[in-house]
């Protein structure tokens, strides 16, 4: 029998939209379609498309810098040697940062466009930097930052078990490195309070509770109206981190308790709240595949560990609306928010409190509203949020609009910060376009969202956007800009790898695929498929193998999801079937059954079985 016949062919991955995160794959026949490009793939408009839709936003220059431009003038002139002019900038955003209610601003968002742990390059001018300045906190306190961040980047957001132990063997390394800078840092220079929060979150992966305590009592020494200080212990007190739900609700109430009525500190019974309930959903990740499930089984463990006193403080801290600075109130909750509508089974809880919150900021969550015009835009926001993770996207769509309508009602700080709301509702567009398969308006509002506020979060899109529009010179001229500006961001190299497929660069999509598969990103699993394809289409089976038995987490369905493993499992029975060790093809093909119903492992199987036998009886 054939085995290289179409039906015993390995498969390919392909993703229908960029479902950032979601390691979830379709398997289709190499004989009938090309890995990675839809079937019904809509007709490709000009690449005047995008500009055209692009020139129709709101574009207005600005007068003032952002946060963000200075980090990048810092990070550009660190590759160039230039450590005065690094230096300089940096001390002027700090003296000019303030202690606001929940944030040390616009210092916290500098300081992370600064680091930039996406550029490994950065390290050795960080060195330098540190080298010659050696009695200067800022110098320490951005490596510090960069280690952690590269920390986080090398270890993912997977639990310790879950970890490929090298991964986890550099991100301790980061960690201590980071821990080391941060103490110097804070000994020659203790009135940024940004340094303590950089330490309690190093502890996060690093430390004791004891650790974390003696930090803490220190930063509050120092800076009792830091509210992140108080967040990120609060956050570090769930049970996954070592932490007891006892303990979370005595933080709060030994904190916020006694605080003033229209204390700051109030919105910790809303985070607590919020760490409540990804405690509860941590909890029930063992309760099965089934949404329902879950959501049954968080509704329960929320039901025992919600008391009805916090319930009642959480009404009064949203309450601190009609007493606080109202954008600053809004950035917070959004945060929190956010957070919630992120945690499985948790959906009717997040809700819930946006419903809550709505309500105490004189908004209400209907889609078509009788008043229009009266919504804070962070609320519009956020129930667009919440109709995009339903699945409703011409209702997120909608909502967007009323959000990008009230912006243009509200009184902003200043012209940046509402550059930066305006941006962040451009980069939600971004997303829910691509849900609709719009990728033109994709590109169109992800480029938009970078001119106005040069917000690079997800300029991966852009690239991803005129990948799906076959426009590759444009797309592969995105995925290099973001590459360069970000040279460890995986996203843009996995799709950059895809634009160099299709353009037939198969040496190049494998670089790029590699240092996928290598990480603990998401898209990992499927540049592994992918470049098995590779070796496969090269009929260098060995190689394919090699590479299959190289990734071993594509067999653990818990990291990388049921499809891949179905998928992995075809692509190694495959091989082996080729190679001639047909048991260990029969294993491999019984094992993908086991996690999905892929054809030709089916009728693999069957072959083997049919093959095996005879080779019995034979003997």
């Amino acid at each position: 029998m054939n085995t290289s016949s179409a039906a015993a062919r390995p498969r390919a991955s392909i993703a229908a939209s960029v479902a950032v995160g979601v390691a979830s794959f379709v398997a289709v026949h190499l004989s009938l379609i090309s890995p990675g490009l839809s079937q019904t793939a809509a007709p490709v408009p000009p690449t005047s498309a995008v500009a055209e839709k692009i020139a129709k936003l709101t574009v207005k220059s600005r007068s003032r810098e952002l946060p963000s431009e200075k980090a990048l003038r810092v990070r550009n002139a660190l590759k160039h040697g230039d450590l005065a002019t690094a230096r300089q900038i940096t001390a002027d955003v700090l003296a000019s940062s303030r202690l606001q209610s929940w944030r040390f601003y616009p210092f916290s968002d500098f300081i992370n466009g600064v680091a930039n742990a996406k550029d490994p390059a950065l390290e050795e001018r960080l060195d330098a930097w540190v080298a010659q300045n050696g009695n200067d906190a800022i110098p320490l306190l951005v490596r510090a930052q960069f280690y952690h961040d590269m920390g986080w980047i090398k270890r993912g957001t997977r639990f310790v078990g879950q970890v490929q132990p090298d991964h986890m063997e550099a991100y301790v390394g980061y960690m201590r490195k980071a821990s080391r800078d941060i103490d110097a840092a804070i000994r020659l220079d203790d009135s940024n309070p940004h340094s303590f929060y950089l330490k309690l979150r190093i502890l996060r992966g690093l430390g004791t509770m004891q650790d974390v305590r003696s930090v803490f009592e220190a930063a509050v020494a120092r800076h009792p109206n830091y509210y992140p200080a108080y967040d990120v212990v609060l956050t570090m007190l769930q049970p996954k981190w070592g932490g007891t739900i006892e303990a979370m609700y005595a933080f709060v109430d030994h904190y916020a308790g006694p605080a003033g009525e229209h204390s700051p500190l109030k919105l910790l019974y809303v985070s607590l709240y919020r760490n409540l309930l990804g405690s509860a959903s941590t909890a029930c990740s063992s309760s099965g595949g089934d949404r329902q499930n879950k959501a049954e089984c968080v509704a329960s463990a929320m039901q025992d560990i919600v008391t009805p006193e916090l319930r009642r403080n959480v009404v009064a801290a949203l309450q601190l609306y009609d007493h606080s600075d109202k954008y600053q109130f809004g950035l917070a909750l959004e945060s929190i928010l956010s957070d919630m509508f992120g945690t499985g089974g948790g959906e009717a809880y997040s809700s819930s409190i946006l419903q809550l919150a709505a309500s105490a900021m004189h908004s209400n969550t209907q889609l078509k509203r009788d008043d229009p015009g009266h919504n804070d835009y962070m609320v519009d926001k956020m129930v667009s949020h919440s109709w995009y993770l339903k699945g409703f996207y011409d209702n997120a769509l909608t909502k967007s609009q009323d959000a990008l309508n009230a912006i243009e009602l509200t009184t902003f700080p200043s012209e940046e910060e509402k550059a930066l709301a305006v941006a962040g509702i451009y980069q939600q567009f971004a997303r829910i376009y691509d849900k609709l398969h719009q990728y033109a308006d994709t590109a169109a509002y992800q480029e938009a969202a970078i001119g106005v506020a040069g917000k690079t979060s997800q300029e991966f899109y852009v690239c991803y956007a005129y990948y799906r529009l076959k426009d590759y010179d444009n797309a592969l001229r995105a995925c290099d800009k973001t590459i360069e500006d970000e040279p460890g961001n995986l996203k843009a190299r996995y799709w950059r790898g895809q634009i160099h497929r299709d353009l037939g660069h198969l040496d190049a999509q494998l670089t790029d695929l590699t240092l996928v598969a290598e990480s603990e990103d998401s898209f990992r699993a499927r540049s592994a498929i992918d470049i098995s394809m590779i070796h496969f289409n090269r009929k260098d089976v060995a190689r394919a193998l090699e590479a299959l038995n190289r990734y071993t987490y594509l067999y653990d369905p818990e990291l990388s999801g049921k499809s891949n493993a179905a998928v992995g499992y075809n692509n190694r029975c495959y091989a082996y079937m080729e190679l001639g060790e047909l048991k260990k093809a029969l294993d491999d093909c019984t094992a993908s059954l086991k996690y999905g119903n892929l054809p030709d492992a089916y009728r693999k199987q069957e072959q083997l079985i049919k093959r095996l036998g005879a080779r019995g009886t034979s003997l």
